[in-house]
């Protein structure tokens, strides 16, 4: 009797016929095996499930299991194991169970083929009969591989010590020591690893031993005692132990016997492949991978998972993988090598193949998987959350990192799973390892069917539209890298050859767009002889050439094309032999035309850039704004960031911990220039910063506020990590301590890499006390200006302490205010005016503003604190002004800043006697404006100061992006420095 009922293009219809035509075949055969009545309760099947037809019309395997093993589907029915959701933690036990009577390999390989079987009708009864989803089937068929793989092992090892004895480690042998047992480890790759497996689908298995040596049989101890077999009383070198281990786990699982078969077992993803031993050492594992490891490799072992043997062996031995797989830097090389990937599969399955194969034609489940392996293979090494063999846990940290937005790794993930259901409704066909779609017309009705369509090209549409989206989204991101300019690309290289001459060459580039050309030439010819470039490796030296026509190409819309490609090559030569990071910019023209953009503009962030090639992954998605106010809102994200990053390193790694702040640091000043530098360009429509721009408030203010967020959040860490390291070695004492900010950092005005101006205080004078905090201030000092690979964080200026240079490095709260009220001079007080506390307790920030009012507040003769004020700031001038005929100091110079910040500091301790609340605010326009509001000071001075404050500190800015000392041209903002002059004498004039 055949299956196959008359066809009818209604895919329900045809699968009911097909089920009822089945058990109609079960009733038949049991009853010629078995006589009338054999089937029992089972007769009634079909009517107390309502899910039997779905099942018996889309599985051969299911119905044909059924009918040559009734009394299997009769206990499944009976036990209540088709009702039972996710079983998956009591799979370990099942097997266990249905094992516990095998004392041979025999009857080993028939419990367990027998036991899969019975579990994979189950599996696939739940998931064709609507009871279960994907997560449920990939659980289950992922839990019963694991134990079946660890039953195997326990059953082979304890077989093979009983006849050679106990794998023994020879490490510490020399020194004298015992010793320990050596382990062995089974690691699954691919979707096993990810716990993802597929309903009939091969295990990936790596195999590998912790130590060499020899086994070691127990001495005898009577009865108890275990003895080899007779005639097995030699021992083995661990090698061959494990290699006999690795065989039997093999056969135990592999071999299709009468009983069928437990799992296809795939051992090909080992180190150096077929050709090399199935078992290796961790060491030879290691030595591999260092000398060897490939693209390919890293893609595999992402999914590593410790799945049998010794766990902690095991994840030994994939931490000791983590440096191979997971770069330290933003790997984009990945994307190229994953392309090349996906090309020679799309070789070996051409035309027809190639578009009816779901997991490896277009828009597969693959280009899914490669999709989000490649961002884990590129920032799985800065970003820990990425480290993880599940797709979906990746996805969902790919939505919290912000490189997928949540609907598309929703769509993406909904597209992964209709294509898996479509793969395990193949597969549950015929337990067949398939990912073909059917060309038969009957196939086709029966796959549309079992996905619950009316018909087959109902299917087909939304098929189409499933893997449309995964190719689209597959497409953008790995093959999203710019296309080189063919003529612009062969103009290169003329040029680099020396084929054509600097003036023709100059005129070529001139023709293409290029403005200022004339040292281009000269330029590309320099780079490729440099030194650095011919040392480069073949494959660096490909990546230089296709990275700098790219930029050309975007350098040729630059105003002077010569300084942009200048300061390209810098970044390029400061980046050296670490290439992978021109991968970055060659994989995204976005962030390659935000480098160059940043290089045409500053030298200083160009510098920045080269030294610190790890930020350039700021670039990478558009910087519009420097990130708002200096609001709360603002420090909490910065300090969340700041967090979640520390979070992904050992908390005893202090060097990882100092780059880590370090490239935080130079990472949001990137981000804070690169916007403030776009902020500029679109206020003023791409024409060059004027003094009249500068005077309106905006980004001036978010720029200086910005930089003392991030200052105060690094400040806070680095003395909470000099507490925490002091704290090892001494206890703490009673008391607390505090960071006092002054200067710029105090008043809010921070530039691009300023000194920090800052005072260490503690509240209670004890030997004790003062000597633990002095060594909190000693590891504070060195953790913030060591000089590492990334770097310093900050130059600190701790002058302004107590007795300046000679005074201790940290002071009492109450010896830092009886100095302030016995011994300091007028400028220390004028410092004071700035100065507020920025790391500490409520408690000591208290104790501080109480003191610091009452030092302000003290009534002054006006006459001798104008005299120490003038004669300070004559001193200033003598001593490091800069100005000569054609350039005035904008700092140091008459009318410039410092006139204006002493001018503020005047009236401070001039009034604060008076009027107590001017000692509130620490920025110089805030001051500025309490002092209108207190009518102490005429508005339209405090509005003009105000203007001409922020002109300046706009101009400091600029200055310092193009690193550039704070000068100006003797002619450029004449009327601001003459009316901050004219203040200056108004105030200050002999009377």
């Amino acid at each position: 009797m055949t299956d196959a009922p008359e066809f009818t293009e209604n895919a329900a219809e045809y699968i009911r016929a097909v089920a009822e035509r089945r058990w109609q075949r079960l009733l038949e055969t049991a009853e010629v095996a078995h006589g009338k009545g054999a089937l029992g309760g089972l007769i009634n099947l079909p009517s107390a499930r309502a899910e039997w037809f779905k099942v018996w019309g889309a599985s051969e395997f299911v119905a044909n299991y059924c009918i040559g093993h009734p009394e299997t589907l009769h206990d499944l029915q009976q036990s209540g194991a088709l009702d039972a959701v996710g079983r998956s933690a009591k799979v370990a036990a099942m097997v266990t169970e249905a094992t516990a009577d095998c004392y041979d390999e025999a009857a080993l390989h028939k419990a367990l083929r027998r036991l899969r079987m019975r579990e994979m009708v189950r599996i696939a009864w739940r998931d064709l009969g609507g009871l279960s989803d994907l997560d449920e089937t990939m659980e289950c068929v992922s839990a019963l591989a694991d134990s079946c793989i660890q039953t195997a092992l326990r059953f082979h090892q304890m077989w093979l010590q009983q006849i050679y004895g106990v794998p023994c480690s020879d490490a510490g042998k020399d020194a004298g020591k015992s010793a320990g047992e050596a382990h062995f480890v089974v690691l699954a790759l691919g979707k096993l690893g990810g716990q993802e497996l597929n309903y009939s689908s091969d295990v990936d298995l790596v195999f590998a031993y912790s130590h060499s040596g020899q086994t070691r049989r127990s001495a005898p101890t009577g009865s108890g005692g275990v003895r080899a077999p007779e005639g097995h009383e030699k021992t083995l070198d661990n090698q061959a132990f494990f290699l006999k281990l690795g065989r039997k786990i093999v056969q135990a699982l592999h071999p299709i016997t009468a009983d069928g078969f437990v799992f296809r077992t795939d051992l090909r993803l080992r180190p150096n492949g077929e050709s090399a031993p199935i078992v290796l050492s961790f060491n030879a594992m290691q030595n591999y991978i260092k000398s060897s490891g490939r693209t390919w490799e890293r893609y595999a072992y992402v999914k590593a998972r410790v799945i049998a043997g010794e766990s902690r062996c095991g994840e030994a031995l994939l931490a000791m993988l983590q440096p191979f797989i997971y770069r330290t830097y933003l790997d984009f090389g990945s994307f190229e090598e994953i392309r090349t990937m996906k090309r020679l599969i799309e070789r070996e399955i051409k035309g027809a193949r190639t578009r009816n194969n779901i997991k490896l034609g277009w828009g597969g489940i693959r280009e899914v998987e490669f999709l989000v392996q490649s961002h884990q293979l590129t920032r799985g090494g800065r970003e820990k959350s990425l480290q993880t063999a599940s797709l979906y846990q990746a996805l969902r940290a790919l939505v919290d990192l912000r490189i997928f937005n949540k609907d598309e790794a929703n769509q993406l993930k909904k597209s992964y799973e209709f294509l898996r259901n479509v793969e395990h409704r193949l597969q549950m066909v015929a337990d067949q390892q398939t990912q073909t779609l059917p060309e038969s017309p009957v196939g086709r009705l029966v796959l549309a069917g079992s996905l619950q369509f009316t018909s087959w090209d109902e299917f087909v549409a939304e098929l189409h539209q499933q893997r449309s989206f995964v190719q689209a989204r597959f497409r953008a991101a790995l093959e999203g890298a710019a296309a080189v300019d063919s003529a612009l690309n062969a103009t290169i290289g003329e040029i680099i050859a020396a084929r054509l001459p600097n003036d023709r060459a100059v005129e070529v580039l001139a023709r293409s767009g290029f403005t200022h050309a004339d040292a281009l030439p000269d330029l590309l010819k320099g780079f490729h002889a440099s030194r650095l470039y011919q040392s480069y490796a073949e494959i660096e030296k490909e990546r230089i050439d296709r990275l700098i026509p790219l930029a050309m190409a975007v350098i040729k819309d630059h105003a002077n094309a010569s300084k942009t490609l200048s300061r390209l090559i810098e970044v390029l030569s400061a980046i050296g032999r670490r290439t992978a990071y021109f991968s970055l910019l060659i994989e995204n023209p976005f962030a390659l035309s935000q480098l160059l953009g940043l290089c045409a503009a500053s030298p200083w962030l160009s510098a920045l850039m080269g030294n610190n090639p790890v930020i350039l992954d700021q670039l990478l998605d558009p910087i519009k704004d420097v990130g708002g106010d200096a609001t709360v809102s603002l420090r909490e994200q910065l300090a969340k960031e700041l967090r979640a990053r520390i979070k992904q390193i050992d908390a005893q790694d202090e060097e990882a911990h100092i780059n880590l702040l370090r490239e935080f640091q130079h990472a949001q000043v990137l981000r804070i220039a690169a916007a403030d530098l776009a902020t500029r360009r679109r206020h003023n429509d791409g024409a060059e910063m004027t003094a009249e721009m500068t005077a309106e408030k905006g980004s001036v203010e978010q720029v200086n506020a910005a930089l003392v967020c991030l200052a105060e959040i690094l400040i806070d860490e680095v003395f909470n990590a000099a507490m925490v390291f002091t704290q090892r070695k001494l206890a703490k004492p009673t008391g607390v301590a505090g960071v006092i900010a002054y200067g710029k950092f105090a008043s809010g005005e921070l530039g691009y890499y300023s000194d920090l101006d800052i005072v260490i205080c503690f509240s209670r004078l004890s030997v004790a006390n003062e000597y633990f905090w002095n060594r909190v201030g000693r590891r504070f000092i060195h953790l913030l200006t060591t000089r590492t690979r990334s770097g310093i964080l900050y130059q600190i200026d701790m002058r302004l302490r107590p007795s300046g240079r000679s005074g201790t490095l940290v002071t009492s709260l109450k010896g830092f205010f009886d100095y302030q009220s016995k011994h300091a001079w007028t400028w220390e007080h004028q410092a004071l005016v700035r100065a507020r506390m920025v790391v500490g307790s409520d408690e000591i920030r208290c104790d501080f503003e109480a003191g610091r009012r009452e030092i302000l507040c003290v009534s002054r003769c006006d006459t001798a604190l104008k005299k120490s004020i003038t004669d300070m700031r004559q001193k200033m001038i003598e001593a490091n002004c800069q100005s000569t005929d054609t350039q005035f100091d904008l700092k140091l110079d008459e009318g410039g800043i410092v006139d204006i910040e002493f001018l503020v500091q005047y009236w401070v301790l001039k009034h604060a006697h008076d009027h107590h609340a001017i000692t509130e605010p620490r920025g110089n326009s805030d001051i500025l404006q309490m002092l209108k509001h207190l009518d102490l000071v005429d508005a339209a001075i405090v509005s003009r100061l105000n203007e001409c404050y922020r002109i300046y500190l706009r101009l400091s800015l600029e200055l310092k992006l193009q690193d550039l000392p704070l000068l100006a041209e003797q002619g450029e903002l004449l009327a601001e420095r003459r009316f901050v002059a004219s203040v200056w004498d108004a105030v200050f004039a002999q009377d």
